[in-house]
């Protein structure tokens, strides 16, 4: 869909009056281009003679983040999916109770996957602080911006579609996961930015 589109087909649709592509969409987008900001510092890192020491730490952080890009730039159309089904089925006359549940949570599970991958790089970012290339220590913080925003942008659509499922127990699981990191990003991005800052200064 999207993903193999150029950027500005997808930013005019996500302009236009159109349901889809929206916010959840959006998130998942810029916490793809978080983490390829973190591949691009690791790229620049791994095998530079400057860093030798950091090489192994550097090449498993782009392993890892290379994972968390392609999985997030395939939840970018998963979203626009997700939402045009559940559109579909909320304007039937005829509603399936069962049918809805499963949308609605499928509408829920996009989103927390952006959340739970932006929160795993972000803490990569920490790493890419530390050890990164210094030349590139910008784009790592301009990587933990990003991931930071998308957690919470994605964050506001999981408990949007999570009013919705009556399945208790799921709505506890979703909520016991995300309140802890709602508590540890904001703290975690700060401590990143002081030493990106501190690099800068």
């Amino acid at each position: 869909m999207y993903i193999d589109k150029p950027v500005k087909a997808y930013l005019d649709d996500l302009a236009a009056r159109k349901p889809a592509p929206g916010g959840g969409s959006a998130a998942a987008l810029t916490a793809a281009v978080g983490a390829g900001l973190l591949s691009m510092v690791a790229n620049y890192t791994a095998g530079n003679p400057k860093y030798e020491d950091r090489d192994g730490k550097m090449a498993a952080l782009l392993s890892r983040a290379e994972s968390f890009r392609a999985g997030l730039q395939s939840l970018i159309d998963k979203d626009v999916e997700a939402y045009g089904r559940l559109s579909d089925a909320v304007k039937k006359s005829d509603k399936n109770d069962k049918e809805l549940e499963a949308l609605y949570k499928e509408a829920v599970r996009v989103p927390f996957e952006v959340c739970m991958m932006s929160a795993e790089c972000l803490r990569l970012c920490k790493t890419a602080a530390e050890c990164g290339n210094k030349n590139l220590i910008t784009d790592t913080a301009i990587a933990a911006i990003f991931l930071e925003g998308a957690f919470f942008s994605a964050k506001f659509n999981v408990y949007l579609n999570l009013k919705f499922v009556k399945d208790a127990d799921h709505v506890e699981k979703i909520h016991s996961a995300l309140a802890p990191l709602e508590e540890e990003l904001p703290r975690l991005k700060e401590d990143i930015l002081e030493i990106c800052e501190e690099v800068i200064s």
